[in-house]
Formats: C-alpha cells, structure tokens, sequence
C-alpha cells in the first residue's frame, strides 16, 4: 500500500510538472533537472471572463497557477490602470549566449540531460521559457578555457591559417539542436560580436588591451567575413553583428581578458569603410548593432557615431550591457529613443557575480539575485528596450570555465558528477516574461506603481490580444494590487506574496 502511494505521487509529480526542490543553503532553492525530468509552465487555454495568475516566490513556488474571475469592486491596496490603447514598442524576445564554456558544460552532461537542458530555454511553453534569440563570439572571450582568435600565426595578412576551433564545432552542433527544439525555427535570432582582432594586428600584441592597427582595418573586416563563411558553411546564418564587445575595454592596460579599444569615431569608420562592404560583397546582409557597452555610454556613444549619416543609416540597432545599471538613471535610455527612434534597443549581456562590482561567482539558489534580474527586465522594457538577452545560458558551480578567473552567475548551473542542472531564481525572473510576452508583442501604458520601489510592473499586449502584465513584489510582506483595464469596467484583484514575481494574463477586449 506504501509502495503504491509513493508511486502514486510520483506519477502526480510528473503529471505537473513541479519543481524538484533542493535546499542548497539558507533560504536558497533550486530546481533540478535530470535526463528524464525536468519542470515546466502548466499554461492552458485562456478563457474569456478569466484571468491567469502566475507566481514564484522565495519560500519555492514556480509559476504556480491561480485562475480567476475579474470583478467589479476594488480591494485595499493599491491601483494599477492598463491600457492597451497606448501602445510603445514592439517586443523582439529573450535569449541568452552560447559561449565556448556553455557549449563545454553541455558537453559534461549526458545526451538526454543536454536535450533537457536546451528544451527548458527553447523549448515552447510546457516545455520551456520561449528564447528566440543566441548570442555567440567571434572567437575566444574569457568565457574559454584559454585566450585565443582564429589566427594567431602572426602576419599573415592573407590569414589562410584562419580556423575555426573544436569548441566551434560543438557550439554550431548546439546551435542546429536548438533550431530542432525550436517550434518555429527560422525565428531563431544569432548575433555574434568580436571580443578582439588577433594580437598581431593590434597596436600591443597582447589579447587584453590595445586598438587595431590601421593597416590591418582591411585585414581584420576579412577575418569577420571569414567567420561569416565558416558559420555559413556549417547551415548557420548570422541575423546580426556587433563592431565590438563592450568598446572602452581595450583601453584599460590591467583589463582582465580579451579586448580591444574602439572609440565611436573609430568604430563607425572601420564598420562602414571596411566591415559593412566587406561582408555585403560576401553575400551577407546582417543587421548592424552599435556600441554593444554600458548604459552610462549613452547617448553620447552613438550621438558620435551617428555624426557620420552614412552610419546612422547603416546601424538599425543599439546593444546595451546591463552593468551599473544600478548607479545609471535608465532615462538615458529614453533620450536615446527620442533622438533616434527608427533605432531598436536590445540589452545583449546581463549577469550576477561580476566582480568587483558585488561578490564573483555562483551564488547558488539566490533569491536576491533573480530580483535584480527581474527587476532589470521591468526596468529597461518599461523604458524602450527591445528585448533583454542573457550572458551565459549555463556554466559550473564555479561559474566558470573562464580562463582569466572572471567567474559569474547563470541562470542554470550543470552538476555534472550527477547528470543533472540547477534552475536557479534568475531562470524563474525571465520565464515570467519570456514565457508569457512572445515576439511582435507591444509594451503598453501602466501606471499606479512609478513611484514605489518595492513593487513594480510592466504591461504588454501580444499577438494573440492577451494582456499581460508583470510584476515583482520585494517586500517582506504581501501586497495588494487591483488591476483595471482601461478599456473595459472591469478589475482584478490580486495579492501579490511577499519577495515574488508574478505574471497575470488575461484576454484583451473581452
């Protein structure tokens, strides 16, 4: 009878699809994932005259489900209008990078667990949290085992010594899973941005820091369209390409690893003299992203780029990192949409454990660490962001490889002595947007909550006309919001738990 009861509640298990808790220190929870098992989204259909209410917490619920009636009466607490007929910008999605150490830390885990663990990003709802968006280096970054470019054979400016290396070849495998997990695989969005010109054409012969040298702007542009080719050879297209990874690096003689100075003059002659021709006589024609670095950078970044008008035209895109996002005001962010509004804006690396700016590393079941994740994503989509995509989708419990010991967070951490993977909070923090705001979706008017730094939330209408609306509460006790829609006389009542994230979902125009 015993054995039939915990065979019963396996079988529930499943059926739910839960979360497999593990306490991994005070008040720190993760979800683990095997090769047989791993939890996902329950979402069924949306009714007309309901709403769906999702939420995860700090005590370890994930996403779990309430579903609801709208009423007409308003509780206690505070009021939250939406309206739909106020419509910003179109939403482009979530993603994350497959960086030579990702692509190594798959590698470590069984073929089923590595399936899983692609399928939790990817996958649809059900399976998993919707990603539509990777980005990769040209070449080696600090995320690598060893610091390295594609042709380090010094001055041969033909570089027919130029090769990719094995971690490529496990990364474009990865990349053609993805395309499989993908429902709708040509949505899958690949940028790929240059850590550092080989050392040999730089002004310092060192991997770190230093600026390319001007006799080599032409043989640099070759070695980017080179990685085109290669890629292209492998079935993997480029959507989008960056001049550099974060530009004001290489200028800094102690950096810790791979970079190379760019100012935004320099920048927007050699893409437009040398990489933009260079690559369109190939055959390519990828979207251009400009300055890919901090939001402290902006506008004067691009206002000096954008001088040049042949370079306004050629950039559709603006890449933003997420660091010191906490000391920058993120109205730089809508200056910046306000002098170029034909341009998107993507944040294309966000992570926790960048040291020196908090403690480095893993900090394993972090709740406070998915908060400033989801509180960043609220932040920059409620002020003209396009879409927000993720460092590393998955590195060890070191927070590593990293040949320069710049050891980060990830939203999954593989435990490969076991064959199984860590959801962390931070995977939680994307999934209650990633899951729900799907591509060509329009962030909508919300107000009620500008002025409260505990709680706040960020309204979108998608495709399929659902309202959705998501919010974090970091308060140590509950909160109670009543929703309006603006554009209809009724309310919903919420009470949002204590530290949370939540995700309320409804049908527009009911």
């Amino acid at each position: 009878m015993l054995r039939e009861a915990i065979l019963l509640a396996v079988f529930v298990t499943i059926k739910s699809n839960t979360c497999v808790q593990r306490l991994v220190g005070p008040n720190a929870i993760v979800c683990v994932c095997n090769s047989t098992y791993c939890d996902a989204l329950h979402k069924p259909k949306l009714q007309a005259g309901q709403f769906q209410f999702y939420t995860s917490t700090k005590n370890g619920e994930r996403l779990q489900l309430t579903i609801g009636n709208f009423s007409t009466e308003t509780i206690n607490g505070t009021l939250l209008t939406v309206n739909s007929s106020q419509k910003d910008q179109e939403i482009f999605g979530f993603g994350a990078a497959m960086t030579d150490s990702v692509a190594l830390n798959l590698r470590a885990l069984s073929n089923n667990t590595q399936q899983k663990l692609l399928e939790s990003y990817f996958g649809p709802p059900g399976i998993g949290i919707g990603y539509t968006h990777v980005r990769i280096p040209i070449g080696g970054t600090d995320f690598s085992t060893r610091p390295y470019t594609y042709h380090d054979i010094p001055d041969d400016i033909t570089l027919s010594n130029f090769n990719l290396v094995e971690e490529d070849n496990y990364k474009i495998g990865y990349l053609h899973k993805i395309k499989r997990i993908m429902s709708d695989p040509e949505s899958l969005r690949i940028l790929a941005v240059s850590w550092t010109a080989p050392i040999w054409m730089k002004t310092t012969n060192n991997i770190r820091w230093g600026i390319l040298k001007s006799e080599h702007y032409q043989t640099y542009a070759n070695y980017i369209r080179m990685f085109f080719d290669a890629y292209k050879r492998h079935g993997i297209n480029i959507w989008g390409v960056s001049p550099s990874n974060e530009p004001l690096d290489g200028f800094y003689p102690k950096w810790s690893f791979n970079a190379m100075g760019w100012t935004p003059n320099a920048s927007a002659f050699w893409s437009v003299n040398h990489l933009v021709p260079t690559l369109r006589q190939a055959g390519y024609n990828p979207v251009f992203l400009a300055m890919e670095d901090q939001r402290h950078l902006l506008p004067c970044y691009v206002d000096e780029m954008f001088t040049n008008e042949k370079v306004r035209e050629l950039f559709s895109g603006i890449t933003v990192h997420w660091y010191l996002d906490q000391y920058i005001s993120p109205r730089r962010l809508i200056e910046t949409h306000n002098k170029y509004p034909d341009k998107f804006i993507l944040i294309t690396e966000a992570c926790n454990g960048a040291a020196p700016l908090e403690v480095g590393g893993v900090d394993l079941g972090s709740w406070d660490r998915g908060e400033y994740y989801m509180s960043n994503i609220i932040e920059n989509l409620s002020y003209w962001v396009n879409g927000w995509i993720d460092w590393n989708m998955a590195l060890d419990i070191n927070g590593g490889p990293n040949w320069s010991t710049n050891y980060v967070d990830s939203a999954i951490i593989v435990i490969p002595e076991n064959d199984e993977f860590y959801k962390q909070p931070t995977y939680y923090a994307i999934s209650h947007v990633s899951n729900f705001v799907p591509r060509h979706s329009r962030k909508i008017l919300s107000t009620g909550l500008e002025n409260n730094e505990n709680v706040t939330a960020v309204a979108f209408l998608t495709p399929q006309k659902e309202i959705v609306v998501v919010a974090i509460n970091k308060n140590d006790k509950p909160v109670n919001v009543t929703v309006k829609d603006n554009n209809a006389d009724r309310k919903i009542n919420l009470r949002l738990p204590a530290h949370s994230f939540n995700t309320l979902l409804y049908l527009a125009n009911q």
